[in-house]
């Protein structure tokens, strides 16, 4: 028996689109301009990576709302939380549901 890949439900990222995202001019214009800001690259693109799948591939989207994330974050003393930026990250998957 042949055994066939499940094609994504139409609107459903792949990995490879991801990939294909996170490797993108635009979104490396993103991320030089928040690593400036003091996040890491790592993290960004983490983050870039998981609103890009919470919105279903929708490139436009995952960049507006990281904008809003960073820029509200941008804005928290963090160091009262004593949290580490590996969980800053499960935070805000938390809070997008993933």
């Amino acid at each position: 028996m042949e055994r066939r890949h499940a094609e994504p439900e139409k609107g459903e990222a792949t990995e490879s689109d991801m990939k294909l995202f996170i490797q993108s001019a635009q979104v490396r214009q993103f991320t030089e301009q928040w690593h400036k800001e003091g996040y890491t690259k790592a993290g960004i693109n983490e983050m870039l990576g998981e609103l890009y799948r919470r919105f279903s591939g929708d490139e436009k989207k995952a960049l507006e709302r990281g904008g809003e994330i960073l820029a509200i974050l941008k804005h928290i003393d963090l160091s009262k939380f004593k949290i580490k930026s590996e969980g800053l990250v499960k935070g805000v998957k938390k809070l997008l549901g993933g």
